[in-house]
């Protein structure tokens, strides 16, 4: 074999070593794009982290109040990867952290009433004030897990007595969330709280409803397509199928809004 034939094998080997690394170099550059791709599309919003952070808390006898923007949005995390602690020992600060993203992790201030401060409190005030951070009242607690958009039903609820600083919110009258639908889901044990709850609508978005225009003493109704939720006596806009304008007024029973003045 000749010096030029083993000149062309080993120029031929080295160029494949070569190609094999670029292409190596290529599958390592798109899995690190994939993977950001992917972490940039777990994302939560800022009112979902407040559920999520009450719910937790909620679970543990602590009545939270996280101080978080709602229309934040935070990226890089899925709901269900994210880990809720308290910082130096107290829930007055609250820390969130990633199971699968170790540079995600946030902190916020936390309004609170919940056991561990009762406690610390409690060693602080007299026994007569004492007494009174300890006292009852009778509130509905869920029997069982509900999800999110569920209707609120008699067999779901017990009435059961819970402390007054874990119950602000509470209810113990039936008739006010009998088939109501819940905002999130709640575990087995939840105090079921006002805040839990979708108001009472007369009005839901995107339905067609009855548009009432009084002039003088005349009534004039025409058909309408409501472009928000709303509860008696809301201000919402709706548009009028005929004219498709839009108007705004006044929700004044199921399915009717009365014009309080035309957009355009």
């Amino acid at each position: 074999m000749n010096n030029h034939i083993i000149d062309r094998i080993i120029f031929t080997i080295l160029e494949d070593r070569v190609i094999i690394k670029k292409v190596l170099l290529l599958i390592t550059i798109w899995c690190s794009l994939t993977l950001q791709s992917l972490a940039s599309q777990e994302r939560i919003s800022g009112s979902d982290l407040i559920d999520l952070v009450v719910q937790n808390l909620d679970e543990q006898g602590i009545d939270a109040q996280p101080i978080i923007k709602t229309n934040r949005v935070f990226t890089g995390c899925a709901s269900h990867q994210i880990v809720i602690s308290k910082r130096d020992k107290s829930w007055q600060t609250i820390k969130l952290t990633c199971k699968n993203n170790n540079s995600w992790r946030y902190t916020f201030r936390n309004r609170l009433a919940g056991s561990d401060e009762i406690e610390k409190f409690s060693k602080t005030v007299r026994p007569s004030e004492q007494n009174k951070l300890q006292k009852t009242q009778a509130v509905f607690v869920l029997k069982h897990r509900k999800q999110k958009g569920e209707r609120i039903e008699e067999f779901d609820l017990i009435l059961t007595q819970k402390k007054n600083l874990l119950s602000r919110g509470a209810f113990s009258d039936l008739t006010l969330v009998l088939g109501k639908r819940l905002k999130k889901s709640l575990q087995k044990g939840s105090i079921l709280k006002a805040m839990h709850l979708h108001p009472d609508w007369l009005v839901h978005k995107n339905q067609r409803i009855t548009i009432e225009n009084n002039i003088g003493e005349i009534y004039v109704t025409m058909e309408g397509i409501a472009l928000s939720n709303g509860a008696k006596g809301d201000r919402i806009l709706a548009k009028n199928i005929s004219s498709n304008k839009t108007v705004e007024g006044f929700v004044k029973s199921e399915k009717k809004i009365t014009i309080y003045r035309n957009i355009y």
